[in-house]
């Protein structure tokens, strides 16, 4: 089944998949490749997904979101987000 991604969506997988990202993507190790997999899957579900990883890791300080090349595109992504997005707005999934 198909679901036309909404706007914020395409908006982060832009950002996360910038041919900035991917030069550093193809340097990197095939754990950050399947991360940023992992990443773009939570996207499709509900950008919600990432901000709600995003905030765990930052709480139990997460070594395998803090590095460099994954932090940065999570943190590209998540600008995109609405300011008061909540982990519980499930109004952010496609339609």
């Amino acid at each position: 089944m198909f679901v036309t991604p909404t706007p914020l969506q395409v908006a982060m997988f832009s950002k996360i998949l910038h041919p900035a990202h991917l030069d550093d993507l193809v340097q990197s190790s095939t754990a950050e490749s399947l991360a940023l997999i992992n990443i773009l899957i939570k996207i499709s579900n509900s950008p919600i997904l990432l901000k709600a990883a995003a905030d765990n890791a930052k709480d139990k300080h997460d070594e395998k979101v803090t590095k460099s090349f994954q932090k940065k595109v999570i943190q590209d992504a998540l600008q995109h987000l609405p300011e008061r997005a909540h982990v519980a707005d499930m109004t952010l999934s496609g339609n």
